[in-house]
């Protein structure tokens, strides 16, 4: 499979609530995954497949990542493979994280939604992460289908048993993360089944989150910090609620619009998520913001009382 895009495959480095100092990494082309997700905060699924490719070109996602690290004062704790799609969709996933673990001494997450953890091949790509991150928001069909809107003929029990075999197969750190939207997979019957579904999973950690950017569909809710940690407290295992980011080094801003333009465009950002990526006073980034908006290069969005701004 190929296509083209104007955007970058490496952005960042980016401050992440899980993960440090993160550099991030784009192997498919924005808005291309097997899920539709109604929380998504990137927007609609544009290209809705289950299908691998090779949709960037490996080794000039490769080129970008050695150019950037070469950038950096301080290196990036971790280089993610994430952004704006679903990284297992590329067919050169293994060959990718070897060669990015051969570059640098940066360890290096995936981010994957774990719909393709019914592939073996999936499996033992991912298998040479350090640390890899699947989400799983529904042990239910139904509420699969009304909360992620999987692409056809993806069912969520064999994907469950897809991360179950990754979690027996896998010698790296294995975090799962759920995501809680309001009224959806909220019920007591199904957190309960959740969790029994995440301790048979193994992981080393859960992370618990909810809807905190303006989501893909309109009126998605968010739960509270106080019940997501009674959630948390309950489940079994260790769980954790993500917590907000640490600034980044000052010393890696860089070409500060050049950054902004590039994190605002992969997800909404407020004026404190841009002042901690760039390390700079919330004024500062306050004043960006409003220039690029008045240029036509971001536009200012309310959720729940909060300005993000979304890159254009």
């Amino acid at each position: 499979m190929s296509g083209s895009s104007g955007q970058q495959a490496v952005f960042g480095p980016v401050p992440s609530r899980r993960l440090g100092l993160s550099l991030g990494v784009d192997l498919v082309y924005p808005k291309t995954c097997p899920l539709d997700c109604i929380y998504c905060e990137l927007g609609r699924t544009t290209v809705h497949t289950a299908q691998r490719g090779r949709f960037r070109d490996a080794d000039e996602v490769l080129a970008q990542v050695e150019k950037r690290l070469g950038e950096m004062e301080t290196p990036p704790d971790f280089v993610t493979l994430a952004g704006s799609g679903e990284p297992t969709l590329h067919l050169e996933l293994g060959r990718v994280i070897k060669e990015l673990k051969g570059m640098s001494p940066c360890r290096v997450a995936v981010l994957t939604n774990g719909v393709l953890m019914t592939d073996p091949q999936v499996r033992r790509d991912l298998a040479l992460a350090d640390v890899v991150i699947p989400s799983l928001d529904a042990v239910d069909q139904k509420i699969f289908e009304t909360i992620n809107r999987p692409a056809p003929g993806l069912i969520i029990s064999e994907i469950i048993e897809g991360l179950k075999a990754f979690a027996r197969e896998y010698g790296g750190r294995l975090w799962l993360e759920i995501l809680l939207a309001s009224g959806i997979n909220d019920s007591p019957e199904h957190l309960a089944a959740l969790a029994a579904t995440a301790r048979e999973i193994g992981p080393e950690l859960v992370q618990l989150n909810t809807v905190i950017r303006p989501p893909a569909v309109p009126g998605v809710g968010a739960l509270s910090l106080e019940r997501l940690e009674e959630i948390a407290a309950g489940f079994g295992l260790p769980c954790t609620v993500t917590a907000p980011p640490r600034a980044a080094a000052k010393g890696d801003r860089g070409d500060l619009e050049r950054q902004v333009q590039e994190m605002t465009r992969r997800r909404p950002c407020t004026i404190s998520d841009v002042a901690a990526m760039a390390g700079v006073q919330p004024e500062r980034a306050e004043r960006l913001l409003h220039e690029l908006a008045r240029q036509g290069k971001v536009r200012a969005e309310d959720f729940g009382g909060e300005i993000f701004y979304r890159g254009l």
